[in-house]
């Protein structure tokens, strides 16, 4: 027998009073699985365009007006297949049985795992065993943007429909150029597919049907990445910078840049950055009201004048890498120079102040303002403000420093990293070139 007293046969069997058993034809099997013998409540069928059908499990409109979530679910089996209709009746019938849960007061203030990619988006974002919550606050903004693109445009499929052929549609699309004449987006379709390759990872974890399957599918492909960057902020566009931001007013903005070419270290642990503050009973130091007055921000992780205070040499741990730096101020002149412009009635709290605001440079305003300065002094657009580490590391090797020793001065944990911020530099080939020579001479002389 099987489910509901029903006699079980083998699909496309069919047994009636008068006649004998017999397989039913194409048109009656499909007569027969798309009736309302299909143990699938909520199912609805849909007419697309082309003339194909397409197959949801729609809420109760009494229980989804009273707030319930999902009110539809795509359904993306194929009813012919007496295989793929066992999986779509038992969809419906767990979709049906939490609806009417919901509906009798067990609310769940986390929903299950439900297949679909917005589920998996969902529970990477709100489980607290995510490897979401060890992210550092701004590298979490990045992912929710990324996410947020994800979820909109994918997130009704469900995980075990996917293939390949998806995964390869949704890059080729995500790059294609903005504008009809523009650059291909590639940076962000592959963002998208390193941001697939998190949540199949976190899906492993806890456990998520079909995340190991399309994991082992990304592992197994490659996609093509942005070039990586190669220009690099150089000493004279520095020297040409200091002058016209002293002339704006803006002498934060020359020292900052100073320090981050002379010293090598990123802008966030010379400007420091703005981090969200929860406990509100906890309130100190530099504070700062969030947009739309959502949530208190305080100043961290930037240089103060403590730092420096009684000698040239100061000592400071990195923000991305919890790396200890040092630095001596005294063998950096353009810097040194900025630094005895400042009032001593001034050298009290962060180092880098934005002149108008009288506090640290909110988010983003350093490289707007940066900018302006730099467009005065000629500098091209396509040479940013972060490309100060770049061009120290770049100049530091054209010096014939050691590549360990560059690594080690800029807090760098890989030597392999330290390499890809080298940019055009001369001096390993200069002194290969040299050795060469020396040995070419040396032949000669015997």
């Amino acid at each position: 027998m099987g489910a509901f007293g029903r006699p079980f046969l083998p699909s496309g069997i069919v047994a009636t009073a008068s006649l004998p058993f017999r397989r039913l034809n194409l048109t009656e099997r499909r007569t027969l699985m798309h009736s309302a013998d299909l143990d699938a409540p909520g199912l609805k069928r849909r007419h697309n365009k082309d003339g194909t059908t397409r197959f949801s499990w729609v809420a109760r409109s009494d229980i989804a007006k009273a707030g319930y979530e999902p009110k539809t679910v795509r359904l993306h089996y194929n009813l012919d297949d007496p295989r793929e209709r066992l999986l779509a009746e038992a969809m419906c019938r767990k979709l049906q049985a939490e609806m009417l849960a919901w509906r009798a007061g067990h609310r769940q203030t986390r929903r299950p795992f439900d297949g679909t990619v917005s589920s998996l988006v969902r529970l990477y974002q709100t489980d607290e065993a995510s490897p979401y919550f060890e992210l550092k606050h701004n590298t979490r903004e990045t992912y929710d943007q990324v996410l947020r693109v994800i979820d909109r445009a994918f997130g009704k499929r469900v995980l075990s429909n996917l293939a390949l052929a998806d995964f390869r549609r949704w890059y080729e699309e995500a790059k294609k150029p903005r504008e009809p004449d523009g650059p291909e987006r590639v940076r962000k379709a592959h963002g998208i597919i390193s941001m697939f390759r998190r949540l199949f990872a976190y899906g492993i974890a806890a456990e998520h049907a079909g995340c190991a399957r399309l994991a082992s599918i990304l592992d197994a492909t490659r996609f093509k990445q942005s070039k990586r960057r190669r220009i690099r902020l150089e000493r004279h566009h520095v020297e040409a910078f200091i002058p016209k931001a002293i002339e704006a007013g803006r002498l934060s903005l020359a020292l900052g840049t100073a320090l981050q070419f002379e010293t090598g270290m990123r802008q966030k642990d010379v400007i420091g950055e703005w981090e969200p503050h929860v406990a509100r009973s906890e309130i100190g130091g530099i504070m700062l009201k969030g947009k739309r007055g959502r949530r208190m921000l305080r100043w961290a992780n930037g240089l103060t004048w403590a730092d420096l205070a009684n000698t040239s040499v100061f000592t400071k741990e990195t923000t991305k890498t919890g790396a200890l730096v040092s630095h001596d101020l005294s063998l950096c002149p353009m810097t040194a120079a900025l630094l005895a412009k400042v009032p001593a009635a001034a050298k009290v709290g962060p180092l880098i102040i934005d002149e108008h605001a009288r506090r640290p440079y909110a988010k983003d305003a350093y490289a707007r303002e940066w900018r302006v300065i730099a467009r005065a002094a000629g500098i091209p657009d396509e040479v940013w403000n972060m490309d100060a580490r770049a061009g120290a590391i770049t100049e530091a090797e054209d010096a014939g420093a050691d590549l360990d020793e560059i690594r080690g001065a800029i807090g760098h944990t890989q030597a392999s990293t330290t390499a890809r911020y080298s940019r055009g530099a001369v001096g390993k080939s200069r002194k290969v070139a040299e050795l060469r020579q020396a040995h070419r001479a040396g032949r000669n002389e015997s």
